[in-house]
């Protein structure tokens, strides 16, 4: 088979026409490149906008987290331990010590099971552990939060330096009771502090007890927060 006949004033082409760019390696994989990187950044754009919107209790949200109902926290032989009031009872499934940023200290989960009192850092019973306890820094805004079964979670933010034995501290801002007290206080809904409470003095915060669970220390008095009383009592 012979080729095509050469004419007067044409030119036969040594190969086939050039292609388009699109048809070219280097900007092809140029075009893919810049493609994949404008879905990267938006898919990180929508990410972070969702975390702000979407309501959750594991974040901060500029000193008022929105659990349903509050626990209180008090010390007692240099450990603390939190407090259910009746009002708030369940049976808890959860249970977390989170940073204001919502990184764990201490996460520990289990069946559903009633409590009114547990140890920070220290699993109940038939619980498994997520998260080690780890020390938090001194001073640091602590999140103590515990998810029922049924039920919004219930939770308290507050410092170790905030902590007393046998008072217990709850609420935002926070306030002592007795122990016997919180346990039957209706502190479960639209909670105000006793506009008759008094400050607590700046040299009764942080003493007592010494150290807690290794790390949640009463500690220097560093990030020292008001705290009132209400159950009429005074000082522990």
């Amino acid at each position: 088979m012979t080729g095509p006949e050469d004419r007067p004033g044409f030119m036969r082409a040594a190969g086939p026409e050039p292609s388009h760019w699109w048809g070219r390696r280097t900007p092809s994989f140029m075009v893919l490149a810049v493609l994949l990187l404008v879905v990267g950044v938006a898919t990180v754009a929508l990410t972070r906008r969702a975390v702000e919107v979407l309501p959750e209790v594991g974040r901060d949200q500029l000193g008022d987290d929105n659990w349903a109902d509050p626990l209180g926290v008090h010390l007692a032989g240099g450990l603390h331990v939190a407090r259910v009031p009746d009002c708030a009872a369940g049976a808890f499934t959860r249970m977390v010590l989170w940073d204001p940023e919502s990184q764990p200290y201490w996460e520990v989960e289990g069946p559903a099971t009633p409590l009114i009192s547990f140890l920070v850092g220290v699993a109940p019973e038939g619980f498994r552990t997520v998260t080690e306890f780890r020390d938090p820094p001194r001073g640091a805004l602590l999140r103590l939060v515990a998810f029922r079964r049924d039920g919004g979670p219930v939770g308290i933010r507050y410092r170790a330096t905030d902590l007393r034995p046998n008072r217990v501290v709850s609420g935002n801002p926070l306030t002592r009771f007795t122990i016997e007290g919180f346990q039957t206080a209706e502190v479960c809904e639209d909670f105000e502090p006793d506009s008759t409470s008094t400050t607590v003095p700046e040299d009764w915060i942080g003493t007592g007890a010494g150290s807690s669970v290794p790390g949640l220390g009463a500690g220097s008095g560093e990030g020292r927060t008001s705290t009132t009383i209400d159950d009429g009592t005074g000082p522990g």
